[in-house]
């Protein structure tokens, strides 16, 4: 099977994948903000990213580096098979030991069990990590979307059933468990089929074919990364207090769902479809400009919606208890859409070998994003979500200067182009409805008036802006995936 093939087949089912995962996600927070209360969400925000974190360091960033290196050994990967499961032993032990010093931070006993339930996982993810980075690397999505699909489905019901049945903000902990249970299963019963792990180690060859030196970087890239993206809820949670993380994180979640839904669709098989041409300058520049258009005609107009009908989606998706969310979701899907944007460089830096610029990117980001926040944090929570807002727009320039131009040579023009077309389609559609939408009191009709006004506007001025070539570049985007952007 060709590399095209093999792409366009890998983007339906991580489409399929994206978007029944991340329904069922935003459902199993619509079902259960009906019997959590605020602070209680704030807690597991708390406790999700204490874990996350901790994730970066299950096999310090190798993983990756198996996917942008061509040329790998079985006793390469056995070793990383079992560095994965010994590290994810030794991340249980170290988050059982220093959770009370967590919860001390945050004045809130409670997350000393949530966090110590919570991390059990790492004792169950580890098992099926290298097997999910070589069915990535063989571009195998059929496998990796059924297991997504399956062990968010086995959470989601775990999360109701529990939700029902009283257990609080535990119907959370322990869906989390289940489901990595059952997506680890079967990840085993997959990844068997084209490796069986052996007590074969190869430290040497790992260090000296640069293995640990990429991974490392990529650890300290994710790992600076998280710190920034998460700082808002690290700085709430310590200074306004648990109630308010809780508000805010509502709000967080369902702004970046919708990319969070969009954007892997393309960049899961970017990553290693970019790696494949990453000796062809003029090749790889097309095809990140094609994924960077493609993204953005995406998210644009679903964000200018979000800012729209920001009352209706809070009230019908999480009910009226949950109305002070509405202004920050309101300005984080203006963050969000940022994030989409950015979002596609670090597949390109992956695929170019180059993850210790995104390293030193962060560093730099960590420097001043978390001074933005925290002047902020002065006005509350809106200063928050403005200072994360304020910054993301200010770094745009900087980021294509440092890494889009550096690694694929597409210019200003061509670079900002891409994004800003869509933008304006979609601030004109905003406009359009803002005007045209009655002003009515039911919120299913205001949502359903205001989706259909600003959708058909897009939609006909974006037929009318984009010529015949751009529209079928567009279309058949991951059918030609290996000569993206030619036409456009």
């Amino acid at each position: 099977m060709s590399l095209k093939q093999k792409a366009f087949g890998a983007a339906k089912w991580t489409s399929f994948s994206a978007v029944a995962t991340s329904v069922m996600q935003l459902l199993q927070i619509v079902v259960l903000s009906r019997f959590i209360d605020k602070a209680d969400f704030g807690l597991m925000a708390v406790a999700l990213f204490v874990i996350g974190l901790s994730q970066i360091f299950m096999d310090m960033g190798i993983s990756n580096a198996i996917i942008h290196n061509q040329k790998v050994t079985k006793a390469q990967i056995n070793t990383l098979f079992w560095l994965n499961i010994f590290a994810g032993i030794a991340i249980y032990v170290t988050l059982y030991i220093s959770t009370p010093f967590i919860a001390d931070f945050y004045h809130s006993p409670e997350l000393v069990s949530i966090i110590r339930w919570t991390s059990a996982t790492y004792l169950i993810i580890p098992f099926g990590q290298q097997f999910e980075t070589l069915l990535v690397k063989e571009l195998n999505f059929k496998s990796l979307s059924i297991r997504d699909v399956i062990g968010k489905t086995s959470g989601f019901f775990a999360s109701v059933l529990l939700a029902f049945l009283h257990y609080g903000i535990y119907a959370l902990v322990y869906a989390n468990l289940i489901q990595a249970l059952v997506s680890t299963l079967l990840l085993i019963v997959y990844g068997l089929r084209i490796f069986r792990p052996r007590l074969d180690f190869d430290w040497q060859s790992l260090k000296s074919e640069g293995f640990f030196s990429f991974g490392l970087f990529q650890m300290g890239e994710k790992t600076v990364n998280y710190f920034n993206s998460q700082f808002d809820t690290l700085l709430i949670g310590k200074l306004l207090g648990m109630e308010a993380l809780g508000v805010y994180n509502i709000a967080k979640t369902l702004a970046f769902r919708p990319y969070q839904i969009i954007n892997p669709i393309v960049t899961k098989v970017a990553f290693p479809v970019l790696a494949k041409i990453q000796d062809d300058i003029d090749k790889l520049r097309r095809a990140y400009i094609q994924i960077l258009r493609l993204l953005t005609y995406a998210n644009a107009p679903i964000y200018a919606a979000m800012i729209l009908l920001a009352k209706p989606l809070i009230i019908l998706f999480f009910g009226e208890a949950w109305t002070e969310s509405i202004p920050f979701l309101q300005i984080l899907a203006i963050t969000a859409l940022c994030n989409s944007i950015g979002n596609p460089v670090g597949a390109l830096l992956l695929a170019r070998g180059r993850a210790d610029w995104g390293f030193y990117w962060n560093v730099g980001m960590l420097a001043f994003m978390p001074l933005c926040i925290w002047i902020g944090s002065f006005w509350g929570l809106e200063g928050v979500a403005w200072g994360l807002t304020l910054f993301k727009v200010a770094v745009m320039l900087p980021a294509w200067g440092l890494f889009v131009y550096p690694l694929c040579k597409a210019k200003f023009l061509e670079y900002f182009g891409s994004i800003g077309k869509p933008i304006l389609l979609a601030t004109i559609s905003f406009a359009a409805a803002y005007f045209l939408s009655p002003a009515v009191s039911n919120n299913y009709f205001a949502l359903g008036i205001g989706l259909l006004i600003l959708g058909s506007v897009y939609v006909i001025i974006g037929m009318l802006a984009t010529n015949n070539q751009e529209r079928a570049s567009l279309m058949h985007f991951f059918v030609n995936k290996g000569q993206a952007g030619q036409q456009s």
